[in-house]
């Protein structure tokens, strides 16, 4: 069994987390991805929760990310509800 750590992202893992979801992403949908710059521009929007942006680690080395937004559901009524969103998920793709 692999075991693994979920913790918290930290300013130290910006740019490793960027390419572990380059990696994830890569070639998948289209060549190359978008998803890695999306993870770096979302940390300095206002709706990014920083406290909900985790990194999962195998032995140290960050092996996955998964980062939530605030968003708002429109209904066709024109109610609003207050949401989270998640995403990108990334792992990469050894595992």
């Amino acid at each position: 069994m692999i075991k693994f750590l979920i913790r918290a992202e930290s300013p130290a893992d910006y740019r490793t987390v960027e390419d572990v979801t380059r990696r994830a992403f890569w070639n998948l949908n289209q060549p190359g991805c978008d998803e890695h710059y999306l993870v770096h521009e979302m940390r300095t929007h206002c709706n990014f929760v920083s406290e909900l942006a985790f990194i999962a680690e195998i032995n140290g080395a960050i092996i996955g990310n998964i980062m939530y937004t605030k968003s708002k559901l429109v209904e066709i009524s024109g109610q609003e509800k207050d949401i989270l969103t998640f995403g990108p998920i990334s792992i990469v793709p050894e595992f």
